[in-house]
């Protein structure tokens, strides 16, 4: 099962090292949301990685750095979407793909799921799970069990997700599990919540990819 770990908006003291154990502890993917940035402060974000680290990273935004940093990807917006930017979204894709690299979407609705899942490597459907944290599922579990079935391998369930929705998702036909405000609420310790969530892993007997 994929996992991910969605960087917080605003970035916190030691991030990049905090995000660096959790690679070496066996975190595949890092999605670096970050959607007030500059690009000198994204420039400046990378560069904090060493550059083992880096290929396991994925841009929100600044999508031309993937580059300049050799990293592993890019996520594209509703607004990346868009028609103004249509012939720029098909000449990044042909080149990303060419070079192996990822390109992932986000959906808020099936619907939306439904028409971009055959030109990304991985949607993520949202919200999935309830989390303290004011997150309420959009889709009930009988439905997102029927619609798995004719989206396998591609979708990622995203939103209140924690250690405890790990077996949830799988049930329910999810190829992966993206991780955030239980990594990064103030009172948690991003190293052990991370371990956590790999300890869930092994105990359930599931791969991470």
């Amino acid at each position: 099962m994929k996992v991910i770990v969605i960087t917080p908006t605003k970035t916190i003291d030691n991030e990049q090292y905090l995000l660096g154990k959790m690679i070496d502890m066996g975190l595949p993917t890092v999605h670096v949301r970050k959607p007030n940035s500059t690009r000198e402060e994204m420039i400046k974000y990378l560069e904090e990685f060493p550059l083992e680290h880096r290929k396991h990273l994925v841009l929100h935004s600044h999508h031309k750095l993937l580059w300049d940093y050799s990293l592993k990807g890019i996520h594209l917006a509703k607004s990346h979407r868009k028609q103004k930017f249509k012939s720029w979204l098909t000449e990044t894709i042909i080149k990303i793909k060419r070079d192996h690299l990822t390109v992932s979407t986000s959906s808020k609705s099936l619907s939306s799921m439904s028409l971009n899942y055959e030109h990304f490597d991985y949607v993520m459907l949202a919200p999935v799970f309830t989390s303290p944290h004011g997150h309420r599922p959009s889709f009930s579990p009988g439905i997102i069990q029927q619609v798995m079935r004719k989206f396998p391998d591609k979708i990622i369930a995203r939103g209140g997700a924690s250690a405890y929705h790990i077996e949830k998702a799988q049930e329910l036909g999810f190829s992966g599990i993206a991780f955030h405000n239980c990594i990064w609420t103030s009172n948690n310790d991003p190293i052990k919540e991370y371990s956590v969530i790999k300890d869930r892993f092994n105990e359930l007997k599931i791969a991470i990819e």
